[in-house]
């Protein structure tokens, strides 16, 4: 019942801003994205309440991926399909501080030129050059054009955005969003004659070596990470610490608050599923407790191909990542 569903998702995505809802038009899933595992519990069940038959998976965690350097060494060139276009990129890797400022909107695409290149200068130390020729803004992602002298160039710059945004909306690892890129556009050279410089000349040009090069930039995989608070009885902490330190958590603070214990830590999302049932259990039903998400953090190395390999299959890909060399052109 399509109309209905709609009508439901609507509803819900409305009166709950936290709910996010998607379609992957690859698989034809219905994708719900919410703030943790009961909360999609409690929105499945509403779903049920308003007549809707739901058939859920198990959660699926969100991940990003990032570099773990700067680009070094020439720009990498990308070959329209046709070979009559060429496109040179390098990517950096951005600071911590220019992602959190997009983040909260400082820095955005929207706002005026000459706004964004003032807080990019003065607060983030940009060379003026590439503050003032930031040309879009996508997830955590910049695109700087550095061009200069070729013709057409404007004529193809809207083909360009996309295939950067497809290129970090999808990265290259396991087709997840990529996370704190700075990618430049160093050169171009565009046909003469538009035939030959439509979209499905110039996007597969432009994702083809960001993703080249991203791969030469030593790429990892970044988790979810949740901030976890837990007041318990004394009694309790230490069956509390155990169950953070199971799931890969990791400590940061053990308090007194009147007659309760407060134990303060971090847990990956992926070692979240489950956690009320267990605290309940362990605490006899006395432990109160709040997560909420608090920052992306790498994968331990030893798991990262694991997990890179599983996304994959879950989504119908080749278990390994392609290399670099399938996607950038020599002379």
């Amino acid at each position: 019942d399509l109309p209905l569903f709609d009508k439901v998702i609507r509803k819900l995505t409305l009166e709950d801003p936290n709910l996010h809802f998607t379609i992957n038009r690859e698989t034809g899933e219905y994708l719900l994205s919410g703030m943790g595992e009961l909360h999609l519990e409690i929105t499945a069940y509403r779903m049920q309440e308003a007549g809707l038959k739901v058939k859920m998976s198990k959660p699926i965690v969100m991940y990003r991926e990032t570099i773990s350097r700067s680009y070094r060494g020439p720009p990498i060139m990308g070959k329209s399909p046709n070979k009559h276009n060429r496109l040179w990129v390098t990517i950096e890797k951005l600071p911590e501080e220019v992602i959190e400022a997009i983040r909260t909107g400082k820095i955005s695409e929207m706002q005026k030129r000459d706004e964004r290149q003032k807080i990019l200068m003065k607060e983030f130390g940009w060379p003026a050059e590439d503050a003032r020729n930031v040309i879009a803004i996508e997830g955590t992602n910049i695109l700087v054009n550095r061009i200069k002298g070729r013709q057409f160039v404007e004529e193809v710059i809207d083909h360009i955005k996309s295939g950067f945004r497809d290129a970090v909306n999808s990265c290259v690892l396991a087709k997840e969003p990529a996370y704190g890129l700075k990618v430049n556009l160093e050169d171009v050279l565009i046909h003469e004659d538009p035939v030959h410089r439509g979209p499905a000349q110039i996007l597969p040009m432009t994702w083809r070596p960001i993703w080249g090069c991203f791969l030469l930039c030593e790429p990892k995989l970044l988790e979810p990470i949740l901030s976890f608070e837990c007041k318990v009885p004394s009694d309790f902490v230490s069956q509390v610490i155990a169950i953070v330190q199971k799931r890969r958590g990791k400590l940061l603070d053990i308090s007194s608050e009147e007659d309760m214990m407060v134990v303060k830590a971090e847990i990956p999302v992926a070692e979240s599923f489950g956690l009320a049932d267990e605290l309940r259990s362990s605490t006899q039903g006395r432990a109160f407790w709040a997560t909420q998400f608090s920052r992306w953090a790498p994968v331990p190395e030893s798991m990262q191909m694991d997990i890179i390999r599983q996304i994959r299959e879950r989504k119908g890909l080749s278990p390994t990542p392609p290399r670099a060399e399938e996607f950038y052109d020599q002379e």
